[in-house]
């Protein structure tokens, strides 16, 4: 593992501190950035992308923006019995509620404040289409292509994709 600079003093003062660069500790340090607050992003290895970088990006956001434009319709209650009987007691259903209605809003600002764009894979199903509120598409979204020149050297700090044969079962 490298070391990565640190910051010049320890005295140095941030309106906020986001540990780990994967996909939510990213999105959270963008949107602190954008909304003008000086942020400090902390990831404890030499590379960017978290476990989202396993799964090429992907996000699951039920009744997203990008379902509505290709006129799937979602059902809020439907994403949440699914939820429900998916997660159980192990978290609070206030969480869960928070998630339905943050996440559309949250790839809506991310479109019109950082033009980051999702595709719908409308046609990929729940994996537990034996679930009550299983969708039978367009959950699960897939960031647009990024040219990762624009990196420069830093695009080698991008964690790879899982290969295929690692998804593949025996």
């Amino acid at each position: 593992m490298t070391q990565q600079a640190l910051p010049s003093s320890w005295d140095e003062e941030y309106d906020v501190v986001v540990l780990g660069a994967g996909a939510g500790g990213m999105t959270a340090a963008l949107v602190a950035s954008l909304e003008g607050l000086r942020t400090l992003l902390i990831e404890r290895s030499d590379q960017i992308g978290g476990t989202t970088a396993r799964s090429s990006g992907t996000l699951w956001i039920p009744d997203n923006p990008e379902q509505r434009r290709h006129g799937v319709q979602d059902d809020a209650a439907a994403a949440r019995t699914y939820l429900n009987t998916l997660v159980g007691a192990r978290a609070d259903p206030a969480l869960r509620d928070a998630f339905l209605l943050a996440g559309p809003q949250m790839l809506a600002y991310l479109e019109a404040r950082a033009s980051i764009r999702f595709r719908s894979y409308l046609h990929s199903v729940d994996y537990r289409q034996d679930q009550e509120g299983a969708a039978l598409g367009g959950r699960p979204l897939e960031p647009l292509p990024f040219d990762g020149r624009t990196l420069g050297r830093a695009f080698d700090r991008v964690r790879a994709r899982c290969p295929s044969s690692c998804c593949s079962v025996g």
